[in-house]
């Protein structure tokens, strides 16, 4: 008789184990698809995909002497790069870069780019105010993140100047 009472639980607790239960909705799933009640605080809205922010640092000159302030303002619909009370030294072929490197000495004690990335925005003009807009898809698909802001001279291979972010 036992032998039977036992062999009958065990095989009940072995189908128990088998059946399916749905899972139980949570709190949360509910909550979102109630109505708000008035008096209550409400949970604050979702975050915008990017957070604006600025980054900002002055020119620190290497091959050419210059000067100037580099300004990177990030918001939903773009980057902006504002240069102002921008000079440097003259050059064939000028052209601003951007890099997840900064501006520090190396093992010699020489200042140096602590990263060889160099992501190109395009030439440099004449003027000492400059504004160069960077569209949202490009900032959001940059390898790294940006913490300097470079001025390099194409022609010679040459980096006359950074500016460390932050």
């Amino acid at each position: 008789m036992y032998k039977r009472v036992f062999i009958a639980l065990a095989v009940a607790g072995c189908l128990a184990g088998c059946t399916y239960t749905e899972p139980v909705p949570t709190e949360s799933v509910e909550s979102a698809e109630r109505p708000p009640s008035p008096g209550l605080p409400q949970p604050p809205a979702p975050a915008p995909s990017v957070v604006p922010r600025t980054l900002q640092g002055q020119f620190q000159s290497q091959a050419a002497v210059t000067l100037g302030t580099a300004t990177i303002r990030v918001a939903d619909s773009g980057t902006v790069l504002q240069l102002d009370g921008f000079t440097t030294g003259a050059g064939d072929d000028l052209r601003l870069m951007l890099s997840p490197g900064i501006l520090a000495p190396d093992s010699t004690g020489q200042p140096g780019l602590s990263s060889s990335t160099l992501i190109e925005l395009g030439p440099l003009s004449g003027s000492p105010q400059q504004r160069i807009d960077i569209d949202a898809r490009m900032w959001s698909a940059m390898p790294s993140p940006v913490r300097s802001v470079v001025v390099y001279n194409y022609a010679d291979k040459t980096t006359y100047a950074t500016a460390n972010l932050s």
